[in-house]
């Protein structure tokens, strides 16, 4: 049975990102947050947003069937994301429920709390998800979301002088691949491999040397490489330094 809807708990850097990116992949995506600021910043970005209290008994909930619906915790708070964990097992035991933890010992919390899946070393805060180019995403979360099977793949993709992004915007390549993947980000190499949220890079002009983090089936990521005439960092001899 396919997912319908999401629910995501937070709205903090990479829970915008993810919502932002699989709006338009389900039926419905519903942002639950702890402060105004947040809940007004997702209702600006074009999302249902609803102020969220950690002692609610989630009423609101229940207008969701739980059977194709993922519910992601993502609070910024570790005592709180695992506290918003067992409150919901709790109330819910048939929901699947997603969290985030930024340390293994977080991760071993949030498992006994409840979360179906748990994804660990994952840092939610920061303004970067990789340390450097080489060191592979870190982040599954995509894979949970789509379904229970792991197996989703993350990819950098190398554009090439003769790719057809070049000279592109990063909104033009999205809106224009047919392809059903998800461009998290793009390394640039004119700016010292600064990582660059597609959220915050849309006026991102691509360059050939450009990287393309990208998430999705190993088939539609190999199809969108051919598209745009880039190389997988996987196809590649490793660089050095």
């Amino acid at each position: 049975m396919s997912v319908e809807s999401i629910i995501l708990f937070g709205y903090n850097e990479f829970a915008r990102e993810t919502a932002r990116q699989i709006r338009y992949s389900y039926q419905r995506v519903v942002i639950y947050a702890l402060n105004n600021g947040d809940v007004e910043q997702a209702q600006a970005d074009g999302f249902e947003a609803h102020l969220a209290d950690l002692e609610d008994n989630w009423e609101d909930l229940l207008s969701f069937d739980l059977a194709v619906t993922r519910i992601i915790c993502a609070l910024e708070s570790e005592a709180e994301n695992v506290f918003l964990t067992l409150s919901l097992r709790d109330r819910f035991p048939e929901a699947v429920i997603v969290a985030l933890a930024t340390t293994q010992e977080n991760a071993s919390k949030l498992r006994l709390a409840g979360a179906n899946k748990v994804i660990a070393e994952l840092q939610t805060t920061a303004h970067l998800i990789i340390e450097r180019l080489e060191k592979p995403v870190t982040t599954r979360l995509f894979e949970a979301l789509m379904d229970t099977q792991m197996d989703l793949k993350v990819a950098q993709i190398v554009l090439s002088e003769q790719s057809s992004a070049l000279d592109k915007h990063i909104n033009e390549l999205l809106e224009s691949t047919q392809r059903d993947i998800i461009i998290l980000a793009v390394v640039d190499q004119r700016m010292s491999e600064s990582f660059i949220f597609t959220a915050k890079g849309y006026n991102h002009l691509l360059n050939a040397g450009d990287v393309l983090v990208v998430i999705g089936y190993d088939k539609e990521i190999k199809a969108f490489k051919e598209e745009v005439g880039g190389v997988c960092e996987t196809d590649r001899s490793h660089r050095s330094g």
